[in-house]
């Protein structure tokens, strides 16, 4: 893609030529999961880039097993007209210059001018939203000849990456801000503990620590996933790394099955969510008989030391999507002292 121009002129084509070949304005809602891109493209142009497309869209954690933040699935035409055409994330992928049924239905959506504007290299990619259905993202991927595509894909991997994550994120938090928050619960929050946050519907008051400790809980099961929130003491003579692992460790012993951070799988990474200084720790914790991923966030404030830690246990599911889900409603927290 040579000029934003350019983008925005493949974008506009296309979008008009598929609000042309729609047969209603009515559109159902999209169908599928949020993590999972089906290709439309014939298998050889698919096997082309598929490294490439892998590599962009898997970005690979830990939870423990290795999970994947999207996966990709081809699809053949007859496929997309069976009834993929109406799920979530599409990617329509074609080497404009073949024969292939999938290349020949997607070039049908172009003019010779946006046609002749992929074989000289000053097009690539078009993003459609809402296609086929509601709430679908459409990703047209254009190559003549396997020329000029793998170049863009390695250059823009981030850009191409944030059209269906930064879309995921939005669907996942429309579905957990909902109006049916626990405002009890939030209530008791701001009146016990002096702290706001958003509290979705099903997630409930666990268990609440005393002493130094003073922290509580909100768990909701099925599968089981909890966000604490936490003032403490910071230990001055031993790094802003140990009191993350020793704090959490410590109200870690709360549980009716201790659970404690396993050390080899952890990371440290600046974050200024709450605080311009403050840290981001992810890895996993664990007990005698599994365990699972985690977050913290934590800062230090007026002398006291700040978490807000959320964690996920759901053995033989994806727990990524919870993580998520943790960390959106993580990000909402309010401590009222330092609002002042």
């Amino acid at each position: 893609m040579r000029t934003k121009s350019n983008y925005l002129f493949l974008s506009g084509v296309i979008g008009l030529l598929l609000i042309v070949s729609s047969c209603s304005v009515y559109k159902k809602p999209a169908l599928g999961s949020d993590n999972v891109i089906n290709v439309l493209a014939d298998q050889t142009i698919f096997d082309t880039h598929y490294p490439q497309l892998e590599r962009m869209f898997s970005h690979s954690i830990y939870t423990p097993a290795e999970e994947k933040v999207f996966t990709l699935n081809r699809i053949t035409m007859d496929e997309f007209h069976q009834g993929f055409s109406r799920h979530k994330n599409l990617i329509l992928l074609a080497n404009i210059d073949s024969d292939d049924p999938e290349a020949q239905y997607i070039k049908k959506m172009l003019t010779d001018g946006v046609l002749e504007g992929v074989r000289n290299g000053d097009y690539y990619y078009a993003v459609k939203k809402d296609a086929w259905a509601k709430g679908q993202t459409v990703l047209f991927l254009l190559d003549s000849k396997s020329i000029y595509l793998g170049g863009y894909l390695e250059k823009f991997s981030d850009k191409i990456f944030g059209f269906f994550f930064d879309k995921m994120i939005t669907d996942i938090k429309e579905r957990l801000f909902d109006r049916f928050n626990n405002k009890t619960a939030e209530e008791f929050l701001k009146k016990e503990y002096n702290i706001e946050m958003f509290i979705p519907h099903e997630f409930n008051i666990g268990e609440r620590g005393e002493d130094k400790d003073k922290f509580i809980r909100f768990r909701r099961t099925n599968p089981d996933r909890w966000l604490t929130l936490l003032r403490s003491d910071y230990n001055s003579e031993i790094s802003f790394q140990e009191n993350i692992i020793q704090t959490r460790d410590r109200i870690g012993r709360q549980f009716a099955d201790s659970v404690r951070i396993n050390p080899e799988i952890l990371s440290f990474t600046p974050d200024s969510t709450f605080t311009t200084d403050g840290l981001k720790a992810q890895g996993i914790w664990e007990y005698i008989d599994g365990g699972g991923p985690f977050f913290t966030y934590a800062f230090i404030k007026n002398g006291s030391f700040y978490l807000v830690d959320g964690a996920v246990f759901a053995p033989s599911k994806d727990k990524y999507p919870y993580i998520i889900q943790l960390d959106l409603m993580a990000k909402t927290t309010k401590f009222l002292e330092l609002e002042k």
